[in-house]
């Protein structure tokens, strides 16, 4: 048992250790265990602190852990109450009066005089009739846990830190490549061109005009290994059919009538090493489409007049505003080069389907046309309004010359919805019902749910608040907040 003043003895269990079992039954034993003196060693040689107050508070045990805890010999504390050793300063908080008080187990920190943290558990021992006859106590140095966990707070919050310079740069490089995002459907797109970008996958890249397919085909070879080759672009739309071959594929010296003397390297040619973004594929001719599939196949082509194949290294990129699938089952593009050309599709929605870009794309376009003619040009809430209302058939490129437009036009610097309206077929200010034009069909909870988000987006951009944005919509707040919430408003993030 434990007495004030320290150990007076220790009783130990007998162990039993079958030596051996005779036949007859019965069984060798023999006692083990610690005296005093040997079980003192084993305590003071603890980790942790072993810590026996009786139930009056006085200190009837502790090893010798204490000296490194609180520069104090344990003999000096025995005897003593931890009401006295406490109002020394030896330890804070005190627990005594509360596990007293509560008797039952309960754990904390305590920080001693030298500065050390100690996690502390106390546990009392209850007789019979439910009272205390004494408590020990259990405190292990957690100052050096308390040190890592620090640095290891430290190396989040740097990690943190490190996540967001490293996304402010990547938005800083998308900006330097032209390409403004702030949609979560601009967002995934660039995501995907990050991950084909460093592969060597053939790509088609869908979407209306000027939604923004070639700057798309710049920033995935950019992103490439083939970064330090060429990147050939051709309108296929643009050539008429009869020198599309020769653009495409070049010619021999004095293939045919009026031909240049020394012959002309093709596109495909030039782009050896690089990447070759042909625009409006769907417009090529079947008889060029068939020869195109044999580039793509075999990795080598003829120019025209040519009577031995040329070897190329080149990735293909393409890009149409129109319905590929369509075209071929209606017989004007080959199915074999639509898979072939279609191995990873990226469709660009248009700007209307994400009204979330429209005042970011408009601030990059006003600073950079600021630049170009030395003005401070700037929208004023109510312009941009008007502009989170127009539909925008032209997309990217028609915000683009618009802005421009304005920033020549508009003598005074803040540019105001009457400087607007013309440009914009005088779609009304406040961005009433007849600003939202559906332009293709579609399921009708898709169509109400694009009307939601219009009406949600314009009203937080003008209002700034989700009550206000209730009270204009005519709904509960924390409906607007939910839809907030739901198409990314910068309150709800």
């Amino acid at each position: 048992m434990i007495i004030q003043g320290g150990i007076d003895t220790f009783v130990y269990q007998p162990s039993l250790l079958m030596n051996k079992i005779p036949e007859t039954g019965s069984v060798e034993v023999r006692k083990v265990g610690l005296d005093k003196e040997s079980f003192e060693k084993v305590l003071d040689m603890s980790f942790d602190e072993i810590f026996v107050i009786d139930s009056e508070g006085v200190v009837v045990y502790v090893n010798k852990v204490c000296e490194r805890h609180y520069g104090v010999k344990a003999s000096e504390m025995i005897g003593k109450t931890c009401q006295e050793l406490a109002s020394t300063g030896l330890w804070f908080p005190s627990i005594t009066p509360q596990i007293l008080k509560e008797k039952k187990r309960i754990n904390l920190i305590q920080e001693t005089s030298m500065g050390i943290k100690l996690l502390v558990t106390t546990t009392p021992v209850l007789n019979g009739q439910g009272n205390i006859t004494m408590v020990v106590m259990n405190a292990r140095d957690i100052t050096e846990l308390e040190l890592l966990k620090n640095k290891l707070d430290k190396a989040s919050d740097l990690a943190i830190k490190y996540k967001s310079q490293l996304e402010e740069l990547r938005k800083k490089d998308l900006d330097l490549s032209g390409f403004i995002i702030h949609s979560k459907e601009m967002e995934d797109i660039v995501k995907i061109s990050q991950r084909v970008a460093v592969t060597d996958s053939t790509v088609l890249i869908l979407g209306e005009t000027g939604v923004g397919k070639t700057l798309l085909a710049k920033f995935i070879h950019k992103l490439s290994p083939r970064t330090d080759g060429p990147f050939i672009t051709l309108n296929c739309a643009a050539i008429p059919d009869q020198l599309f071959e020769s653009e495409l594929f070049g010619y021999s010296p004095g293939a045919f009538t009026g031909a240049n003397k020394t012959g002309k390297t093709g596109l495909i040619e030039l782009a050896d090493g690089g990447t070759l973004f042909l625009d409006e594929i769907a417009e090529i001719s079947p008889r060029l489409q068939a020869k195109l599939l044999q580039v793509i196949e075999e990795r080598q082509f003829f120019n025209i007049g040519g009577k031995t194949p040329k070897k190329i290294d080149i990735r293909i990129l393409t890009a149409t505003n129109r319905d590929l699938k369509t075209c071929v089952k209606n017989g004007l593009f080959r199915e074999d080069l639509y898979y072939r050309l279609n191995v990873i599709e990226i469709l660009i929605p248009p700007l209307r389907e994400r009204p979330e870009d429209i005042i970011f794309l408009a601030d990059h376009f006003l600073n950079m046309h600021n630049k170009k003619y030395n003005t401070h040009k700037r929208l004023s809430p109510d312009a941009q309004d008007l502009m989170l209302a127009y539909s925008w058939p032209g997309n990217v490129r028609e915000l683009s010359h618009i802005v421009e437009r304005l920033i020549i036009t508009v003598p005074k610097n803040v540019i105001k919805p009457q400087d607007l309206s013309p440009l914009l077929n005088a779609v009304s200010g406040k961005g009433d019902d007849d600003a939202i034009s559906v332009t293709k069909l579609m399921p009708l909870d898709h169509a109400l749910e694009k009307v939601e988000k219009h009406l949600v987006i314009t009203a937080y951009n003008r209002l700034k608040s989700s009550y206000k944005v209730a009270e204009v919509l005519d709904i509960s707040q924390s409906k607007a907040y939910r839809l907030m919430r739901k198409f990314q408003c910068y309150e709800c993030e």
